[in-house]
């Protein structure tokens, strides 16, 4: 990878924010140009909640994605994209046994069994119904070796591998992962990545329990649509699309 894409800073409150900050500044940034936060305070991930990392132990950073073909409606393409390249990064340190256990855990978080090893934290900006660029801020555990009570389901790679990396490491290797799935995407050719992405997910197969507003219920996943709706189907075979906060997977 060329590492001049990548931009090192000691201490900074979000990465996603400082480089939307740059973005709206006017300062010209290319392609996957990427800003690695050494020690993160106050990162932000789905659903309102905080990612804070310290030097060394995780990687954090947000990268630019640019691309002239893709809508708003389509938005999610860029979730799977990545979702699928951290995966791919994890899976590279990994003995084949221990990747059985990767997944991707709608919406795009990376887990190991039932243990989150990742988050992506995805904004888009738009202009009519075409997406300009989106920011994608990865959190990714590494060598952490435990994590506080608050966090009893977070794993790291080096929990799970018993070796450390340098984050330099772990940065090439992102890039190296999303590279090849780079033309597609900018082309507005998304079905690939999505169907790897379906093969991927977290419980895809078979009947499992999940909470609406109307209470727990045993259903199996069928899809994910453009707009990243979580597609389940119910026993008794009916079916409903979710938004990311309209469902959530309960534990078994």
């Amino acid at each position: 990878m060329d590492t001049s894409l990548l931009e090192f800073i000691d201490q900074v409150d979000s990465t996603n924010t400082y480089l939307m900050e740059q973005i709206a500044s006017g300062r010209r940034l290319p392609q996957l140009h990427t800003v690695v936060g050494r020690q993160q305070t106050a990162g932000r991930g789905m659903r309102g909640n905080s990612w804070v990392s310290r030097q060394g132990d995780s990687v954090t950073c947000s990268l630019l994605l640019r691309s002239d073909m893709l809508q708003g409606r389509e938005q999610f393409a860029v979730s799977e994209l990545i979702a699928v390249a951290v995966s791919r990064t994890f899976a590279s340190f990994m003995t084949e046994e221990q990747r059985e256990r990767l997944s991707i855990k709608w919406p795009n978080d990376i887990y190991w069994g039932d243990r989150k090893l990742a988050g992506i934290l995805i904004e888009h900006s738009l202009t009519g119904q075409r997406v300009d660029y989106s920011v994608v801020g990865i959190g990714m555990n590494v060598n952490d070796e435990s994590f506080p009570p608050e966090l009893p389901f977070a794993i790291s790679l080096r929990m799970i591998t018993g070796h450390s990396l340098l984050p330099m490491e772990i940065l090439i290797r992102l890039h190296d992962q999303i590279a090849p799935l780079l033309p597609d995407f900018l082309l507005g050719h998304y079905a690939d990545v999505h169907r790897t992405f379906m093969r991927q997910l977290y419980r895809r197969e078979g009947f499992h329990l999940f909470t609406d507003v109307q209470g727990q219920f045993r259903a199996q996943i069928k899809d994910v649509s453009p707009e990243g709706r979580l597609v389940l189907q119910r026993e008794d075979g009916w079916e409903r699309a979710y938004a990311f906060k309209e469902v959530r997977f309960d534990a078994e």
